[in-house]
């Protein structure tokens, strides 16, 4: 609207100057009104010369408006003044326009302000910077972590932990790592992840670092509870009938006086009581002794020997080991595997041994029932880890006992040790890999993801 009105002041303008123009040709050619022909010449100079005026004016406003745009000066306004409509609702369009940008920046400022006091309130410490390392943010919980106010570029915590400095280099999107960090004689144990994008056709890598020792100490002494609760059991029930068979004993060989009685004083079946009291003793012994030995075998793993193991022939060989024993139970047993061979690093011993000692669980798992069925499946995830799977039907884990089976020496089995999961687990940690079961609708999972 505002340009086919310019257009339409122009061609008006034009018009009549091309008028005027034609008339002194005329008037100078045809007439002899001298006069007349020096006026209406006058008349075309002056507006010609307010037609370069009116279309400079429009392309100075038009100028200024595009430079304000460029340098994002939105404070100055068009003043309108009722000498020109048509220029006024130009000043007009340019007014809105700018409004419009005033008003985008008060919501990108809002916005930067938002997003600003939330980077700032979460406590996890937030590092961001570019390919050159030059760092565009840092919250206060990372410069609490830190104890550095201000960090212009990355390579600045070399003077931190060179260590942390290389791993935050060379990390990549989607990357999460653990690390011990002394800072003034303060450790900490940091989850850093990595997450890499790109903005207006530059790279930024974001980094977050979050203390986790209070977590750790906290399910540190969780954990040291359980042991402690479920070594103190296994000890009490060894220790207390050895001191009751002892007092018996005591009694048995004891006068009245607390003397010794003479052999031959003894009755025979007080001989015999003894006897089985000292055999009683004797294996409660035996059985203490194989707990601690049990207790010093998980912290006495050897490092794993990483080698290529193909996961088709781990299987196999594993199903030819258990053959004949459920054959003889009749329990139906499957191997699903994809049809490409799958390679995985590990250490094939140590890993048969969670392998086997999982299946042991199952088969207990499906007992004696007529349609036991157990299944060992491996694939890959979209993470490119192995995950073997071994699934049973039989009873599953009862909802009170799922928080303590991984427990060390914790078990519900009569003759059972306590230490077949744990030990599993702290093997599948050393691989840098993770155990855990999921329910099925009918029996239990065990996962092994490496």
């Amino acid at each position: 609207m505002v340009y086919r009105r310019f257009s339409i002041n122009v061609i008006i303008r034009v018009s009549i100057i091309c008028l005027l123009a034609f008339g002194v040709v005329y008037g100078l050619t045809e007439t002899k009104w001298l006069i007349t022909n020096v006026v209406m010449g006058l008349v075309v100079v002056a507006l010609i010369v307010e037609l370069i005026y009116y279309v400079e004016r429009t392309n100075r406003d038009l100028k200024n408006f595009l430079l304000a745009i460029k340098y994002r000066d939105f404070a100055n306004t068009f003043t309108i003044n009722n000498l020109s409509p048509s220029h006024n609702e130009l000043k007009e369009a340019f007014n809105i326009i700018t409004s419009e940008f005033q008003n985008l920046r008060a919501e990108k400022e809002s916005n930067h302000q938002y997003l600003q006091n939330v980077v700032e309130h979460v406590g996890v410490a937030l590092i961001c910077f570019n390919e050159s390392g030059n760092i565009q943010l840092m919250n206060h919980a990372a410069q609490r972590m830190l104890h550095k106010p201000y960090l212009k570029n990355i390579e600045a915590l070399k003077h931190v932990d060179a260590d942390l400095l290389y791993m935050l280099q060379k990390m990549k999107s989607g990357e999460r790592e653990l690390v011990k960090l002394v800072i003034r004689e303060e450790l900490l144990n940091l989850s850093v992840e990595a997450t890499e994008f790109k903005l207006q056709n530059e790279y930024f890598k974001l980094i977050s670092l979050q203390n986790i020792r209070p977590e750790l100490d906290e399910k540190e002494l969780e954990a040291w509870q359980k042991l402690i609760r479920v070594t103190t059991h296994e000890i009490m029930n060894s220790v207390t009938p050895i001191i009751s068979l002892t007092e018996l004993i005591n009694t048995l060989i004891e006068d009245e006086s607390g003397k010794q009685k003479p052999l031959e004083d003894i009755h025979p079946e007080d001989i015999e009581d003894i006897r089985q009291g000292l055999h009683t003793i004797e294996n409660r012994s035996k059985g203490l002794l194989r707990f601690v030995n049990a207790y010093r075998s998980i912290y006495k793993q050897p490092k794993p020997n990483f080698q290529k193991v193909v996961v088709q022939e781990l299987l196999q060989r594993l199903a030819m080991l258990f053959k004949s024993e459920w054959q003889q139970r009749k329990i139906q047993f499957d191997i699903e595997m994809p049809p490409y061979e799958m390679v995985m690093t590990a250490d094939p011993q140590l890993l048969e041994q969670v392998l086997i000692n999982l299946l042991k669980n199952a088969m207990q798992s499906v007992g004696s029932q007529s349609d036991g069925c157990i299944r060992l499946i491996a694939f890959r995830t979209a993470e490119n880890r192995t995950i073997i799977q071994v699934q049973d039907n039989g009873g599953g884990i009862p909802e009170e006992l799922k928080e303590q089976i991984f427990i060390p020496f914790f078990t519900t089995k009569e003759k059972g040790s306590g230490i077949g999961l744990s030990l599993s687990r702290q093997i599948i940690r050393l691989h840098k890999g993770r155990i855990w079961f999921n329910e099925l609708e009918r029996g239990v999972a065990f996962n092994v993801e490496i």
